[in-house]
This record gives structure tokens, sequence and C-alpha cells, in this order.
């Protein structure tokens, strides 16, 4: 198989080899010394974050390559109802390669087309057409909020409300008993929902579930529906640094993951039909590097779910710095503002790798690119991993490229019980967290669930 990160055939920079964090400024140091050929004059893509193989998950649907990975998640939403294939591709089509804002104002009007539908359906009777529709509409203003970063439009977090108030009116006509919470944590809250299973025994396990740097757990439905058709409650919530809690809040990411975690665990104890011997804790992409941090100091936790795994996740950002741009790292603790003057300027002249870069400033509550990469340095689990004691499933695609290699070394780490769970190109399931193949991962991931705990 072709490494996924190099383009084969024209000797630079694939799409996915440039989507993961520090990725994205090496696809553009590569263009700015000379890899300019990868943007034909004429072209309107962006460069270097372009389609370079033949893989079926190398889209070119909006000249993004960027947009297009995540477009190809929302397709795949279209599994569990919260898209439709065509309205995906109807959206991409009105974005502009590398405009953020053509992305968030697409996905808006797609959004308030669909929830016209919705209440149209509702207002003639029709309960279910309505709860359909609302859900797809909720998931769309989500998809507006994943690619924007003007935090100063008001839009913004008008959009995130409105995505949560659809979402719940959808449950309602759904008939889906999901509860909306407020998690107390440290003078203001987490927001969370319960979905309670119909199918659960009175003393059932719960599974709390929180995603990772882009994604919220509402569209994360393979795992909560999931979940609610087997017997298993579910605690979904958003955590510092993540969507609502980032967006409503003001709350950023922060390394010691188990002090937004414990709160959830308390959350969960306090619930009736919970079984608090059997308190499951799974996060996504990013999640799979918070969620072992978790797992190590709660000890309450009685499962630890990871998708993809991670060991270090600092040692992924620095491993694509130090593979691309050698000595890039030392300029980082040597000249800290030559390397922030480096990036910054990168990041002026590509558009996509200024949104990444205000991306994570705003997450990681940030200023400068220096005193973001000394944030990264603090996310990682190598000096406490042999303090995790409960099992743990890693969940790992054959082609991941957002943190390669993490899952195999998270695996080897952990000194009690694991299980390595991987999906092939022979799956139709490479990718991270299983993106566009989330009916197989529901599958594996609660079979094995239903074997184990």
């Amino acid at each position: 198989m072709n490494n996924p990160g190099r383009d084969s055939s024209a000797g630079g920079l694939s799409r996915r080899g440039v989507l993961v964090g520090t990725g994205l400024f090496v696809g553009g140091a590569a263009v700015t010394t000379g890899s300019r050929r990868l943007l034909e004059p004429e072209s309107t893509d962006v460069v270097g974050l372009n389609p370079r193989s033949d893989a079926w998950y190398d889209l070119r649907l909006s000249g993004d390559g960027l947009m297009d990975n995540q477009l190809l998640w929302f397709l795949g939403h279209a599994t569990h109802g919260q898209s439709d294939v065509a309205d995906v591709m109807e959206t991409a089509k009105r974005m502009r390669p590398g405009d953020e804002r053509s992305w968030f104002e697409a996905w808006l009007q797609t959004a308030t087309r669909v929830h016209g539908l919705a209440t149209t359906a509702e207002s003639k009777g029709h309960r279910l057409s309505a709860g359909q529709a609302y859900a797809r509409a909720a998931n769309y203003y989500r998809a507006a909020t994943m690619h924007y970063t003007d935090t100063a439009d008001p839009r913004l977090l008008e959009v995130t409300r409105t995505s949560a108030a659809t979402f719940e009116k959808s449950n309602a006509l759904l008939d889906f008993d999901i509860q909306p919470l407020e998690i107390p944590y440290e003078g203001t809250s987490l927001p969370a929902y319960f979905v309670r299973s119909p199918h659960a025994k009175p003393s059932a396990p719960v599974l709390l579930l929180h995603q990772g740097l882009h994604a919220w757990p509402e569209e994360t439905k393979w795992v909560w529906e999931g979940a609610r058709k087997r017997g298993y409650h579910v605690l979904m919530f958003h955590g510092p640094g993540q969507g609502r809690a980032l967006r409503e809040k003001g709350l950023s990411f922060r390394p010691d993951w188990e002090k937004a975690v414990s709160p959830v665990v308390d959350a969960a104890e306090r619930i009736s039909g919970v079984d608090p011997r059997r308190i499951l804790l799974m996060g996504l992409s990013f999640g799979g590097a918070l969620a072992p941090r978790a797992a190590a100091f709660e000890p309450r936790l009685a499962l630890c779910i990871a998708n993809p795994g991670v060991l270090s996740w600092w040692e992924s950002h620095a491993a694509h710095f130090n593979r691309f741009l050698p000595g890039s790292l030392a300029l980082l603790k040597s000249h800290p503002e030559a390397f922030d003057e480096a990036i910054l300027g990168l990041a002026s002249r590509w558009p996509t790798a200024s949104y990444w870069l205000k991306d994570v400033f705003w997450k990681h509550g940030a200023k400068t690119p220096s005193e973001l990469f000394r944030k990264l340095e603090e996310f990682t689990n190598e000096a406490i991993v042999e303090r995790i004691r409960c099992p743990v499933l890693i969940m790992e695609g054959e082609a991941e490229d957002v943190s390669p290699g993490q899952s195999r070394k998270l695996y080897d780490a952990l000194r009690g019980p694991k299980h390595l769970m991987n999906f092939t190109q022979a799956d139709a399931a490479p990718l991270h967290c299983q993106a566009a193949s989330t009916a197989l991962a529901e599958e594996r991931m609660f079979d094995w669930l239903d074997e184990n705990v």
C-alpha cells in the first residue's frame, strides 16, 4: 500500500499527509520552498492539500483537501440519518477553496433550508418526518461551526445554540429519551446529554463520550445510538476546548483531562439506572489522547476506549515537524521569536494554514505559535501510562494520518488488560475514527463490549 501521506505521482505532499496539526504547516513550507508545481496557474485548488492518489477517500469536492476531509466525515453521517448525501455534495459546490467563511455560509444555508422542511412537516402533523429533518438540520448547523474561527461573528454563537435547540427538538419528536444537562465544572458547567436506553436493565453500564479537536459528541451518533439500541446508557459531554464548552463557555483544552472527566463521573453516579461499577469512557480523535490520561487518574472508570489510541499527542506533532522541517523545534527552543515570525508569515500566505493556526490558538488559549507549541508539549501520556489499571480498547485505522503509529505505542506501553482493534483497507474502514465506515465501527465495537463488559 502506498503511504497515504505522500504523493506517489508528483513527489509532493498529498492532502492526507498534511491534514494533521503541524502537518498543515509542513505542506505550506514545501510549497514555499519550491513545490509550487502542485498548483497549476489555472487551478482553483488550495496548494498542497489536494488528492494525489486513487484511494476512494481522496475526494475532490471543494478544491480544498482539508475541507474535503471534513466533508467526507459528514457524508458518512448519512448512515445514521444525520445527513443526506446530496445535501453534502450540493453544499460543497457552494464553497470557495481556502475560504472558511464560505464553508460556514454554505452549511448555514443548507441547515436553514432543511430546518424549514422540518418546520413545515411538523406544522402538518408529520411528527416522524419532522424529527428526521430536524436531526439533519442540527447536524448541518454543527458542520458550519467545524471550519470557522471568526469568533467576532455573532452568528457563530447563534448557530451553536440553534444546533443544540434543533437537536433537542428532533429528539423529542423521535421519542428519544435524551436529557440535556449542565455538569458543574470549576465555577461554570460542561454542556452534556444523558441518553437513556429503553433496552437497559435496571442497573446498566453507562458510556461517557467525548470527541476531540473538531467534532461534537452529538454528531457521533453511531456511538450513542448504537449504545442506546444495545442497553447501554450514554452521557455525552463537551469538555474544555470542545463544541459548546468552547463556544458558549470560553473554555480551552487542558492536559490534565481527568479534571474534566471526574465531574462527569460524579454526574453519572447520581443518575438512576446507572451501574457505578460499569462506567466506561470513550474519546475520539484528539480524545484518544485525552481519555487515557483521564483513565490514569480516575479510578472509578471500568474501561477506556481510545479511537485511535495516542501515547503522545505532542510526539505526533513533533514527528511531522522534524520530518519535513528539520531543526524547526530547535529554533522554537532557541529563538521563539524567529519561530513565531516564520509560522505567522507562512499562515499569511496560505489560507488553510491560517485557518489551522487560528483554530488551535482559540482552542488552546494561545496567542503565538511558540506559546501554542509549549502548551502542546504538555499533551503526552508517556509519564503516566503505567498508572492506567482499567482495561483499554484501542481502535486503529490502517490509514490513520492524524497520529500514525501512536495506537501501537499506547498498546505496548499499557501494563493492564488491553485490546487493539484494527480496521483495514480490506474492511473499507481504514480512516481516522472510521470516517465513512461507522456502521462497521458500531458493530465491531459494541460486539466487543457485549463480550467484555
